[in-house]
């Protein structure tokens, strides 16, 4: 399994490779887990997503992420704007940030500072994001503003 620093890395240049001028974003790791109880089984699914944004802005770049054999592969970018921002909430009961637009796309973010490896191997990706984490809260509370 990759460092912290490795996997953190490797987000953020998927990241810039994905979005047009990439770079000038601040890029923060979050996750989501969705579980389905069935009668025999509980299922567990958990997506991954390099969010971008810029301080004292409100929109947002949610990309989609996913490892697979040690290299982060990522999926189409959707943009978040004051235009085509629907609800948001700042924390669910798991502390989950909401945020939907108004063509029905909708996100629950979970951003930590640090992912620690013993959950990382159970389900999210490692990262060390302490800095990204504190500005990604300023700018969570001015879309919620």
């Amino acid at each position: 399994m990759a460092s912290k620093e490795e996997m953190k890395a490797a987000i953020h240049a998927a990241f810039d490779a994905a979005v047009p001028d990439g770079g000038s974003y601040t890029k923060v790791y979050a996750s989501d887990m969705k579980q389905k109880n069935f009668v025999v089984f509980r299922s567990t699914t958990v997506y991954n997503y390099a969010v971008g944004f810029r301080p004292g802005s409100t929109e947002l770049v949610i990309l989609p992420v996913d490892e697979e054999n040690g290299a982060i592969v990522a999926g189409s970018p959707v943009t978040i704007t004051d235009a085509n921002r629907g609800a948001v909430k700042k924390r669910d009961l798991q502390g989950r940030f909401h945020v939907a637009t108004t063509d029905g796309q909708s996100f629950r973010l979970t951003v930590i500072p640090s992912v620690p490896k013993i959950t990382a191997a159970a389900y999210q990706l490692p990262v060390e994001q302490r800095d990204e984490f504190a500005a990604f809260q300023g700018v969570r509370d001015l879309i919620c503003a």
